[in-house]
């Protein structure tokens, strides 16, 4: 366990015990808690004698709690008038190999099953693996239900990885897994070697803020109310945070690897495939910059520079501009569950029981803390707004114009091609009233 705790039958029982008095379970219909409960229970939630080792891995696993907190420490540590920040809050699961080549989509976790942001739709049908739960935890049955759905993947792909992973209590590994083999660890390793801690998490983060930064100044260009700028769903969030994972390029994920110190020596005189960079990066740019080669550095300069543009539009006042390190590490995001009391588990656990079934049935938002959202454009709407945007971009003279307008006139295409599959046919008669 991650608190140096012997997990044995004992502890087991006591656990039981203790949850069973929360509940208050009368004395007469406790379980007896035998010797065959306990190896029931054992092969139900993966428990059984591990044995860490320190091998060099292919793949990385690592967890990250993201919330959208405004880069103003007047908003951020005080209530502000007219400013209400969003209480929602995500843990994501990132994985990538070695060389940058292979990252997975994230697996991304909520508090609930259909925010009122997802529009009566499932993550799935927006495209994220997204689950569920009142705490937006990790816990053992969503992460051994996402690795068995990968390592089926695997086996259809004919590919093995060896997966590297922290230990946190929650990363039980069933004993069906065919193509993934999971090395977990030591705890006091992991910062020292795990490549996620190397400047990947970081890195990323770096680019989301960047990203959600300027997202808050086009809507204050736009004529956003300034309290409101930073007002962002679930949904958006969610889409930014894909981008900035989209933009971690092979050669971050190389050099962080290389950091970590684990790879063999064989693989150390491969070279990272190059990647093209993000406009983004290009901007504020000098080549004679000390982070010039360092891809971490490249990120934070970015979230500079958007900061330097939100306090040129006097949104953000200098003495209350956040520096670097609160902004990508904020308290708000450091929450351990290992700080969790029994009660925290019990009310949780409820919680998501007495929300779970009216939501999955009902096909509605579960998440009380939420406010209603706009309902999305229209198909009419969204052809419109493309028709606007390609007649701004045809005078200009400039690249990046064309590859909007070739987008956009792909969207054109498709929009009305799922308008067109999704009208009805209608019989000639349905155009004639009956005589009575």
């Amino acid at each position: 366990m991650a608190d140096k705790l012997l997990l044995t039958g004992e502890v087991l029982h006591q656990k039981w015990l203790a949850f069973a008095d929360i509940v208050g379970v009368p004395e007469d219909e406790r379980l007896a808690l035998s010797e065959g409960w306990l190896s029931r229970y054992k092969d139900q939630n993966g428990l059984k004698q591990t044995k860490c080792h320190g091998e060099a891995g292919s793949t990385a696993a690592d967890t990250v709690n993201l919330n959208s907190m405004p880069p103003d420490q007047g908003l951020s540590n005080s209530t502000h008038s007219g400013f209400k920040g969003k209480k929602n809050q995500l843990t994501y699961l990132f994985v990538a190999n070695a060389d940058g080549s292979k990252k997975l989509a994230p697996f991304v976790i909520g508090k609930a099953y259909k925010p009122c942001a997802f529009q009566k739709k499932t993550g799935s049908q927006l495209g994220f693996y997204y689950r569920n739960n009142t705490k937006a935890w990790m816990t053992a049955t969503l992460y051994q239900e996402w690795l068995l759905d990968w390592d089926t993947k695997l086996q259809h792909e004919r590919w093995k990885v060896l997966l590297l992973q922290d230990n946190f209590s929650g990363h039980i590994v069933p004993d069906t897994l065919m193509n993934i083999h999971i090395e977990n660890f030591k705890p006091n390793l992991t910062t020292h070697i795990q490549p996620n801690d190397q400047g990947i998490i970081r890195c990323f983060k770096a680019h989301y803020r960047a990203k959600f930064i300027q997202w808050a100044i086009d809507l204050y260009k736009s004529g956003t109310t300034p309290s409101l700028i930073y007002d962002i769903d679930q949904l958006e969030a969610m889409r930014l945070v894909d981008e900035a994972w989209r933009e971690m390029d092979t050669s971050t994920i190389w050099n962080c690897w290389r950091k970590a110190g684990i790879l063999p020596d064989y693989q150390s005189n491969i070279p990272p495939i190059q990647p093209s960079l993000p406009i983004s990066s290009l901007i504020h740019s000098i080549s004679d910059s000390p982070c010039h080669d360092d891809p971490v550095l490249q990120a934070e300069k970015l979230v500079q520079s958007a900061l330097d543009d939100l306090e040129s539009s006097g949104v953000l006042q200098h003495t209350n501009r956040m520096n670097i390190t609160e902004l990508l590490n904020p308290a708000a995001e450091s929450h351990n569950i290992f700080d969790a009391t029994d009660m925290d588990i019990y009310n949780a656990v409820m919680d998501a029981q007495r929300a779970r079934e009216p939501s999955a049935i009902l096909g509605t938002s579960d998440n009380d803390d939420e406010e209603p959202v706009e309902p999305a454009p229209t198909r009419k709407e969204a052809l419109q707004a493309a028709l606007l945007l390609q007649k701004y971009t045809k005078g200009l003279d400039d690249p990046c114009a064309r590859k909007v307008e070739s987008v956009l006139s792909t969207f054109g295409q498709m929009t009305c091609t799922k308008e067109s599959r999704s009208m009805r046919e209608s019989k000639i008669t349905s155009y004639f009233t009956r005589k009575v």
